[in-house]
C-alpha cells in the first residue's frame, strides 16, 4: 500500500535519508547516572486525540464566539474520532472505507493534501499523535506506523491488537495500549521496542481481530476501549480496563521510567466503573485527580496518587464519549439519548452542577476553549436528524450562538480546534465540517 501523494514519490534512498535525520534527531535518553531527561513530544495545537496528554478535550486558544460554516466534506465510511492538528495547521483524519484511511486536509478548504493507505480499515479507532517535528504516530491491528509530514512512511512494528490512539511519555517515547490490553513503548524515531510488550492479563481475548465496534461502550468484549492519559510531571498513566473475569470495568494507573532502564511499574486499581467505561480518563490541571465515566450515569474523581475514589456524580444517562475538562475544573461531559448540555464543577470533597440546559439535547463530544467557551453539538428542530453546533458560556450556559449543520448528521464523534480559530465537528456518518470565525 502506498500513500497518494501529488508530486511526492518514495523511493528508498530518500527514506534512508529520512531514517538518518530522524535518528540524529533523536529523543533525549536517560543519562548513564541513572537521572531521566524529559522529552516534552507534543506538538503545539491540538497534537493528540483529546488535545493533549491529559485528555483534557481543551485548548487555551481563545475560540470564536461567532461560527460560520466554512466547507464541509463527506467521506466513505466512518468517521470515529476527531481530527488532530499538525503545526502546519493541516487536519489529519481517520476513515474505514475506501482505498485511504488516514488523511491530511487543507484547513482552508478541506481538500486532500495527501492520504494513505499504508494502514488499514483499523486505523479509524484512532487518531493520529503529532510530535514537536510534524511526525505522525497511528495504528491499524497489524502495527503502528509513523509518517512525516509529507505522508511518508518512516517505519512500522508489529503489534498485537489495535489501540484506540496513541500518547508520548515524559521522555518522549510513543506509549499505547492496544485493544486486548497489550501495553507497547516505542522509540518514536524508529519504532524499535523499549522494552518488551506487557500484557495487562494472561487471559488475552483469543481472537485480537474481532468487529471494533465491541470498544465503543467498554465493556469485557473489548477489555482496554480508550485512550490512556500521561502525567507528564511524573511518568504515571492512566486507563481504563475491563479484567478477564472481573464483574466491572475498572480504571489502573502504572508508570514508565527510564532512571535504571525502561520500566512498567503497576500502582494502583480501582474497580468502580459498572457497565464498562464510557469515557477515556483525563487527568485535572495540577495532576491530583482522573475523572472518568461509566455506563450507567455516574462520573467519578480519583485520586491520581492512591487510586481512592474521591466523588461520584450522576449525570444521569449513559454519555457517549469523553468529557472535557477546563484548567479550572470544570466539567462537560459528552452527549447521548436525550442528555441535556450541562456543566459540573469539580469543588473538592464533591461536585456540583454549574448549570443544566434541558432544552438544548446534547448529541456529541464537548470542547471546551480560552475564553470560557464550549462548543457542542445539539439537536435541531424539528428532529434530532438536523444537528446545530452551539457556542456557549461555560459559566453561565448562555448561548452565544447557533448554526445549523447543513443537511442530516448523525451523533458527532469529537470537536477539534486550529490555530486559526476554525472549529472542526466530524459526525459518525463520515461528514466533517469546518467551521470559521465570524465577524
Amino acid at each position: 500500500m502506498k500513500s497518494k501523494n501529488a508530486g511526492s514519490l518514495k523511493t528508498s534512498g530518500r527514506r534512508a535519508l529520512l531514517m538518518t535525520a530522524l535518528l540524529l534527531a533523536g529523543c533525549k535518553t536517560s543519562e548513564p547516572d541513572g537521572s531521566e531527561q524529559l522529552d516534552r513530544a507534543y506538538g503545539p495545537g491540538w497534537s493528540a486525540v483529546h488535545a493533549d496528554s491529559r485528555n483534557s478535550d481543551y485548548s487555551p486558544i481563545q475560540g470564536p464566539k461567532k461560527v460560520a460554516l466554512a466547507w464541509q466534506r463527506k467521506f466513505d465510511g466512518t468517521i470515529n474520532l476527531g481530527p488532530t492538528i499538525g503545526k502546519d495547521g493541516h487536519v489529519y483524519l481517520t476513515t474505514n472505507a475506501g482505498d485511504c484511511h488516514l488523511y491530511a486536509l487543507d484547513p482552508q478548504t478541506g481538500k486532500t493534501i495527501w492520504c494513505s493507505e499504508e494502514v488499514n480499515q483499523f486505523a479509524v479507532a484512532s487518531s493520529a499523535l503529532v510530535d514537536e517535528q510534524g511526525r505522525l504516530y497511528i495504528a491499524d491491528n497489524e502495527a503502528m506506523h509513523a509518517f512525516d509530514v509529507a505522508g511518508n512512511l518512516l517505519w512500522e512494528t508489529k503489534i498485537k491488537g489495535f489501540p484506540l490512539s496513541a500518547q508520548f511519555t515524559h521522555t518522549g517515547r510513543l506509549i499505547f495500549i492496544t485493544h486486548i490490553g497489550i501495553i507497547y513503548v516505542l522509540d518514536r524515531t524508529n519504532g524499535a521496542m523499549m522494552l518488551d510488550p506487557h500484557p495487562l492479563s494472561a487471559e488475552l481475548p483469543p481472537d485480537p481481530d474481532f468487529d471494533p465496534r465491541a470498544c465503543m461502550r467498554g465493556t469485557a468484549d473489548c477489555p482496554c476501549a480508550n485512550t490512556l492519559a500521561v502525567d507528564q510531571e511524573t511518568g504515571r498513566f492512566f486507563f481504563t480496563y475491563w479484567a478477564p473475569g472481573a464483574a466491572q470495568a475498572g480504571l489502573r494507573a502504572m508508570v514508565y521510567s527510564e532512571k535504571k532502564g525502561p520500566s512498567l511499574k503497576p500502582l494502583w486499581e480501582n474497580t468502580s466503573l459498572p457497565g464498562g467505561s464510557a469515557s477515556s480518563p483525563d487527568i485535572s490541571v495540577d495532576g491530583s485527580r482522573i475523572y472518568v465515566n461509566d455506563n450507567e450515569g455516574g462520573l467519578h474523581a480519583i485520586e491520581a496518587a492512591t487510586g481512592a475514589n474521591i466523588w461520584t456524580f450522576a449525570i444521569g444517562y449513559e454519555p457517549g464519549g469523553s468529557q472535557s475538562t477546563s484548567p479550572e475544573g470544570l466539567i462537560m461531559p459528552a452527549g447521548g439519548g436525550t442528555a441535556p448540555l450541562m456543566c459540573i464543577q469539580d469543588v473538592g470533597p464533591e461536585a456540583r452542577m454549574v448549570w443544566k440546559n434541558d432544552s438544548l439535547n446534547h448529541l456529541g463530544l464537548p470542547m471546551q476553549t480560552g475564553g470560557h467557551l464550549a462548543f457542542a453539538t445539539v439537536a435541531g428542530s424539528p428532529t434530532k436528524a438536523r444537528k446545530d453546533l452551539v457556542v456557549v458560556d461555560t459559566r453561565t450556559g448562555e448561548v452565544l450562538d447557533r448554526v445549523p449543520f447543513p443537511g442530516k448528521t448523525l451523533f458527532t464523534v469529537g470537536t477539534t480546534i486550529g490555530a486559526e480559530g476554525n472549529v472542526y465537528v466530524p459526525g459518525f456518518d463520515g461528514t466533517l465540517f469546518a467551521f470559521r470565525p465570524a465577524n
